[in-house]
């Protein structure tokens, strides 16, 4: 490594004072100080004097360790690449509960934490902390006890936050995005009473999520790094559930987004027919058309990573307007009305599958059904038939066998 001269060494260790004595952080979504310094933040005023003014949500806060180790080396603090190597630990807790929710806050690490407690205090000299916050308008939070919520991304947090939390009743916030799609949840502050009573197990406080009664997470007490929970489906309740009417810890805060693709809206003269995490089917009316493929149906698929779909979806057109404005012939309007392309034609395969594979079996099973029906009856009556004849053969026989003796008349005279 190059030797500086004791100019380009001056001109550094200023650069870096300017750097260590810059204003607070403002409009920006990362903060960076050293350890030594303090990481002061500033939300504005906003629309403070109304009570809805921006106010400080840390989403993330690390500790990276110094990469120079030579006490000759420049001071230097800031970590250029933010390996995991480097990274020596989380302080979310500590800045949280010093700086969550506020409008104006300074945080400095040996004052506002218990490091200096700790044997591994060295480690975090001459090292970086590194803060992802947002500055978050008070009327963007989403609080309000059994509230149902549809919306792509936002914020919610428990009442009181971060002074206090309520209990009695069960506090429940439903989150609801667009069928096909998932929400991801991540609690970024969590401060709850856990159970005070020795020998229990489980939270006195929790916050719980739950999709389909099903639970995906309960916590209580206190968390350093950021909890994210993922649903498999479009509907999410979270619930706050507390033995006291108030307690006077902080409570939760938390950000949640839509994963997958958005509904688009459905095109005029136009609907969709179906949709799930991956593809999204629509279909213009009857004599509509999509004007840029001449179709009436339109098949989007949503990509993994990009979370777009891949094309667009213009409104349908009506085929007699196409025809009167020359955009289309006479022949091509015939052949879109009476459905000859090719999408029409597999439409109508489709429809004859359905036919030949629902329809025609019903039909057979019903007459197989019916025609043993008639033929058991057919049977029945055969042999009641053939009984009732043989009981009167077998009647006549007997009395051929058997004949009753004529009436007789005595004339024999009387005796005297």
């Amino acid at each position: 490594m190059c030797d500086l001269t004791s100019r380009t060494k001056t001109l550094l260790l200023l650069l870096f004072f300017l750097l260590a004595s810059s204003p607070p952080f403002s409009g920006g979504e990362v903060a960076e100080s050293c350890t030594e310094t303090p990481l002061e933040f500033k939300c504005g005023a906003g629309e403070a004097a109304g009570g809805g003014g921006p106010v400080l949500v840390v989403r993330e806060a690390w500790i990276y360790a110094s990469m120079r180790l030579d006490p000759d080396s420049l001071p230097r603090c800031h970590v250029q690449e933010y390996n995991l190597e480097y990274k020596a630990g989380s302080f979310l807790q500590y800045i949280n509960k010093q700086c969550g929710g506020q409008t104006e806050c300074k945080f400095e690490l040996q004052k506002h934490t218990d490091l200096q407690r700790r044997e591994d205090l060295k480690k975090y000299r001459r090292g970086a902390l590194r803060v992802v916050y947002n500055c978050v308008k008070k009327t963007d939070f989403h609080r309000v006890c059994g509230s149902e919520v549809n919306s792509q991304e936002g914020w919610v947090q428990s009442v009181g936050y971060p002074l206090y939390y309520l209990g009695d009743p069960v506090c429940t916030i439903t989150l609801r995005v667009d069928e096909g799609q998932h929400i991801q949840v991540t609690l970024t502050d969590i401060s709850l009473r856990e159970d005070a009573q020795p020998g229990n197990k489980g939270c006195r406080d929790s916050i719980k999520i739950q999709e389909d009664g099903t639970e995906l997470l309960e916590k209580c007490g206190v968390t350093n790094i950021p909890i994210t929970v993922t649903s498999k489906g479009p509907v999410l309740n979270v619930t706050l559930t507390a033995t006291s009417k108030l307690f006077p810890k902080r409570g939760f805060l938390g950000h949640f987004k839509a994963l997958g693709c958005q509904t688009p809206p459905a095109p005029a003269d136009g609907y969709m027919s179906y949709r799930n995490a991956t593809h999204a089917e629509f279909w213009c009316c009857v004599h509509h058309t999509f004007p840029d493929t001449m179709t009436r149906r339109r098949v989007l698929e949503c990509g993994d990573r990009t979370q777009t779909w891949n094309d667009t979806l213009p409104d349908c057109v009506d085929l007699e307007e196409l025809l009167a404005g020359g955009n289309i012939t006479e022949s091509q309007y015939q052949n879109l009305v009476n459905g000859t392309t090719v999408l029409a034609q597999a439409e109508r395969l489709r429809q004859a599958h359905i036919v030949y594979d629902l329809v025609v079996p019903t039909v057979i099973m019903s007459v197989l059904v019916l025609g043993n029906a008639a033929v058991v009856f057919l049977i029945i009556y055969c042999r009641k038939g053939v009984l009732e004849d043989g009981g009167r053969c077998e009647e006549l026989e007997s009395i051929k066998a058997n004949p009753e003796p004529p009436d007789t008349i005595d004339n024999e005279p009387c005796s005297v």
